[in-house]
Order: structure tokens, then C-alpha cells, then sequence
């Protein structure tokens, strides 16, 4: 069983407008909860439509649910083919980006290693990925205990600085926003009070030029309970 069964290409691209669209995705969210074993080996690797669902709809989904009522008119289009941007947003308004260009930090390639070992053994820890020219790459893993907090804030820092360094060597279109995704589960806790003030601490003290490629800068993590907007000075 496929999830391309259950979500098509055309579907995906048809224009909506931020209701619509959180409720359209609440839909197929469902149906990845229903066929949970089915989809687990596609959903966990994020293979074939999961990548887009999981690494660009999502992340859409949970910038829409903190925008519907100042985005209310607009529409988004998320894009099938591969322009500098994932999403176009329908709009006349001047104070709405026009392009979204979105990344996630949450999976590389070690997290797709620790998925793939994830799939034939119980796993809570981090993977070693080892290289071999004769034998491909070997997995291992390297711990199974749980990191401090602030270890974990730290490594999730660093990679939202990676992520948005690497959105930097793109030609964004005029009026792009970028949007960056994290798990806010297992670092910045939505559920711990000091958590809002560490990440806009962190986001207030980032040297990336990023205002040169983008009129704005969205974090948002997965419980949707998490959001932090740096807009372009002037």
C-alpha cells in the first residue's frame, strides 16, 4: 500500500485558502494515523509523496493554523515542480510574501539511517554512519540515553542555522519568505514556559544575512503550538 493512493499531485497543487487548506491536510493526516502499519516504512523514511508531505505540507499546515485570520483572503498553491520555492501564495497584499521557499530540521541523512534501523529494532538513540567504498554505507548505533535539554536546544540551533545557510545559496523571486520546521516535542519545548524566550533569544542573536534573500523568517514546530516570525527591516 502506497500513500499516493491516497493523495494525488493535482490535489496537492489546487489553490486554497488557509482554511481550506488546514482542513484539506486534517484529512489526509488522519488517513496517515488509520494506516499507520501500512504507510509506516514510506511515512518513516519519507519516501516518494511522504517527502513532500511530511518536509513541505506540513510544515505549511502549521504556518497556516497561526495565519488564518491576518491571511484569511489569500490562497496557497503549494508547487509539484522544482522552482526556487515550494509554495506560491495568492495575494495582493503588499504585507504577504508572495513565494514560501520551506526546510525542516529535523530529518538528514543520520535521521533517515536511524528510521531505516528503526524499522528492524527498537531504537530511542543516535546512528553512527559509517563509509565504505567496496560495502556502502554501514549503520550502527552510537548511544541509547537521552540527551540533556540543553544539548538538544543546541544541536537544534545549529541546524536551523544550517538549514537557513543553505536556503541562502538560492535565487529566491522577489518576496519570498522562508519557513524552517523543528520538533518542538524534544527541543524548545512548547510545553516549558522559558522555551519562547530561549528560541526568540536565539533567533535575535542569528548573524545570517538572511533579510537579503527573504522579507521574512518563520519557525514553526510540530504541535503547531510554536511560532516565531522575524520580518525584513524596511
Amino acid at each position: 500500500m502506497k500513500f499516493e493512493e491516497y493523495i494525488k499531485e493535482n490535489e496537492i497543487s489546487q489553490p486554497r485558502t488557509p482554511q481550506e487548506y488546514v482542513d484539506w491536510f486534517k484529512e489526509k493526516l488522519a488517513i496517515t494515523k488509520t494506516l499507520k502499519e501500512e504507510l509506516e516504512t514510506q511515512n518513516l523514511l519519507h519516501e516518494g509523496i511522504a517527502k513532500k508531505f511530511y518536509e513541505e505540507l506540513f510544515p505549511l499546515y502549521l504556518l497556516l493554523q497561526n495565519k488564518l485570520v491576518e491571511w484569511d483572503r489569500i490562497k496557497v498553491k503549494p508547487i509539484m515542480s522544482n522552482p526556487p520555492y515550494d509554495v506560491e501564495v495568492l495575494t495582493c497584499r503588499e504585507d504577504i510574501p508572495n513565494y514560501l521557499e520551506i526546510t525542516v530540521t529535523d530529518f538528514d541523512e543520520a535521521e533517515k539511517a536511524r528510521m531505516k534501523y528503526h524499522l528492524n529494532n527498537v531504537l530511542a538513540g543516535n546512528v553512527l554512519i559509517k563509509r565504505d567504498e567496496k560495502t556502502g554505507k554501514k549503520i550502527s548505533v552510537i548511544d541509547n540515553e537521552a540527551h540533556r535539554c540543553e544539548d538538544i536546544n543546541q544541536k537544534v540551533k545549529e541546524r536551523i542555522i544550517e538549514r537557513i545557510n543553505d536556503k541562502m545559496t538560492k535565487s529566491p523571486p522577489h518576496n519570498t519568505a522562508l519557513l524552517v520546521y523543528f520538533d518542538d516535542s524534544i527541543a524548545f519545548c512548547h510545553d516549558k514556559a522559558n522555551s519562547k524566550i530561549k528560541m526568540n533569544s536565539f533567533l535575535d542573536s542569528i548573524t545570517i544575512q538572511w533579510q537579503n534573500k527573504f522579507v521574512a523568517l518563520y519557525v514553526v514546530g510540530a504541535s503547531g503550538e510554536s511560532f516565531y516570525e522575524r520580518r525584513r527591516v524596511g
